[in-house]
């Protein structure tokens, strides 16, 4: 495995180096969705993967580790700019001088650049040692998230609604797929409507983590939202017909009125097998 320290973690887990450890948690969770051994016990790669994103999650929760990781991490761009804005020659000539320099003199050629690295090794180390709590807790909830799936039948199905965001273009059914089948095995999708589309997966349960999921990052989704187990019964239809001649309506403004939208689009699902 890589050595974690001259790794860019935030790039890992697709989240800004400003985030909060409550942002961190969370992109965690959706990330090990991907490669939970749980998930897939017999894929050597995702558990390489897993162990990674867990180290990486130890290290980035703890406060000390952080700042030293984000002080080498930035040391490391500075160089890095640097270097690209020689041309071959002069870089050239600046990594034999550095090297001739080493060698005369036994040492680094940044102290300071020495100095970060030793810091956050001594960090990495520290961390395997005592370990972290957090990461203990989130390693349990998904351990127990996933045993709890394998008890539950797999005999009915659950649904999302996707609310998109405003100004931006609806995705393709492939686009959502991508997105969505680290969660489940895709049964269905509708996707007919520019502000909204629907999933149904072949199975009763998925995971609460679902709707933390943003999308892709230039095109975020306004919301994700589990649908409700339900009859087919519309919303406010109980008390539309408590008097026989009293008419059917769906109040718009009425927070069920997505429930009813998803059986429309249910509808509209079993119409289109049907065809």
């Amino acid at each position: 495995m890589d050595d974690i320290t001259k790794m860019d973690l935030y790039e890992l887990f697709g989240i800004d180096e400003t985030c909060s450890t409550k942002e961190l948690t969370t992109a965690f969770r959706r990330k090990a969705l991907e490669c939970h051994p749980d998930k897939f016990p017999d894929d050597l790669g995702k558990r390489d993967l897993f162990l990674l994103i867990r180290k990486a999650l130890e290290l980035l929760t703890d406060t000390q580790a952080r700042q030293a990781y984000d002080a080498c991490r930035k040391q490391k761009k500075i160089q890095q700019e640097r270097l690209s804005q020689m041309d071959d020659k002069r870089k050239k000539f600046k990594e034999d001088l550095e090297r001739k320099e080493e060698r005369a003199t036994k040492a680094p050629t940044s102290t300071v650049n020495k100095s970060n690295s030793d810091k956050l090794r001594t960090e990495v180390e520290r961390l395997r040692r005592e370990g972290s709590r957090l990461v203990d807790e989130e390693l349990e909830k998904l351990h127990k998230m996933f045993e709890q799936n394998k008890q539950k039948p797999s005999s009915n199905h659950v649904e999302i609604i996707i609310k998109y965001a405003p100004n931006t273009s609806p995705y393709t059914d492939d686009e959502l797929r991508q997105v969505f089948t680290k969660f489940g095995n895709i049964s269905t999708i509708i996707n007919k409507n520019v502000k909204r589309a629907l999933i149904e997966f072949d199975q009763d349960h998925v995971s609460n983590f679902i709707e933390s999921e943003k999308g892709l990052d230039d095109r975020p989704f306004a919301s994700v939202k589990i649908q409700k187990k339900s009859n087919t019964t519309t919303p406010s239809s109980t008390a539309a017909t408590s008097t026989k001649k009293q008419t059917t309506f769906v109040d718009l403004t009425q927070p069920d009125f997505e429930d009813f939208e998803a059986i429309i689009m249910r509808k509209m699902s079993q119409q289109n097998a049907a065809s």
